[in-house]
């Protein structure tokens, strides 16, 4: 009785099958979308008048039927040192399919939605910037703001 020898295992039909099926699921997995949450552009913020909230305006797309919105706030941060105030807002498509191979994208026009994020000192001329991107966030007084 004869033994296959590692090369003929190779060239067997299954086996070609197999090695083909393992590279299209590598390939769907490297290219698939995954929906989570992400760092939503503040254009930028208001502080209330005693310095210790600000409010970022956030564009959202479209309300839906029922007058929610797809994108759901699910995280705010702010970091606070002597200088600056930086800020972070965490935001999830609702709408969008967990697994994809595109992106569902929302206009994000017209629709404002505001959040709230408390400081524990007033802001006073201290800048703001986005946490990601370390870029200043314009900061909008009340009597601006109309």
């Amino acid at each position: 009785m004869s033994h296959p020898t590692p090369a003929s295992f190779f060239k067997k039909p299954g086996f070609i099958v197999l090695l083909v099926a393992l590279t299209v699921l590598a390939v769907l997995l490297t290219t698939v979308h995954i929906n989570k949450p992400y760092s939503h552009f503040i254009g930028y913020v208001t502080p209330s008048p005693d310095g210790r909230t600000l409010t970022a305006r956030l564009m959202f797309g479209e309300p839906k039927a029922d007058g929610t919105f797809c994108e759901q706030v699910r995280g705010v941060e702010v970091n606070e040192s002597t200088s600056q105030v930086a800020i972070d807002i965490q935001v999830f498509n609702t709408c969008s399919p967990l697994f994809s191979w595109g992106r569902v994208i929302t206009t994000g026009i017209g629709y404002p939605f505001d959040v709230n994020m408390s400081l524990r000192t007033p802001l006073a001329r201290r800048t703001v910037v986005d946490k990601e991107s370390r870029q200043p966030v314009s900061i909008v007084q009340p009597s601006d703001n109309s």
